[in-house]
């Protein structure tokens, strides 16, 4: 008898899913993107609070990877829990940089604004700073750039009344 071709049942029917996709993956999503998209329309404030949130978390998850059992045998590599966790450690601290990134180059328009940038910016700096003297100089700056900031909206709210008398 001669062998005929029979028809698989899913020919023909739209694939939806990868068919190559690992049985044991979880479904939703499996991988993680920085949204700088979604970064840019965060305030000052949600910026800080992000970085500080970012930073604690990189934080104890490093601690995690010193412990024994994350380290190989002879205790001078990570084991591959250990790599898996350093690897969302650095996802982590990109994370937290593109915050910072964003918040130097914003431009607030308010001084609470601008205060809360400094923040952001400054406790990034502290984290990475070597010398105490080119951070005092940043810290002073920021101070300078808020007190500026709010010099302007106090010249700008003693003009305000004054346009309104005049008129």
């Amino acid at each position: 008898m001669p062998n005929t071709p029979v028809q698989a049942a899913a020919e023909g029917l739209p694939i939806t899913e990868n068919p190559f996709r690992d049985p044991l993956t979880p479904r939703g999503r499996v991988s993680c993107d920085i949204d700088m998209a979604e970064l840019r329309k965060m305030g000052m404030k949600e910026l800080r609070d992000l970085r500080k949130v970012l930073y604690t978390v990189a934080e104890v998850i490093s601690g995690f990877c010193c412990q024994p059992r994350f380290l190989t045998e002879d205790g001078k590599n990570y084991n591959a829990a250990g790599n898996v966790l350093e690897d969302i450690c650095d996802f982590l601290g990109s994370y937290e940089q593109a915050a910072v990134n964003i918040s130097v180059a914003a431009k607030p328009a308010t001084s609470s604004e601008v205060e809360w940038r400094g923040w952001t910016i400054l406790s990034f700096e502290a984290d990475c700073a070597e010398d105490l003297a080119p951070f005092a100089v940043k810290a002073a700056e920021f101070v300078r750039d808020e007190a500026e900031a709010r010099s302007q909206e106090a010249r700008r709210s003693t003009v305000a009344p004054e346009m309104e008398v005049a008129q």
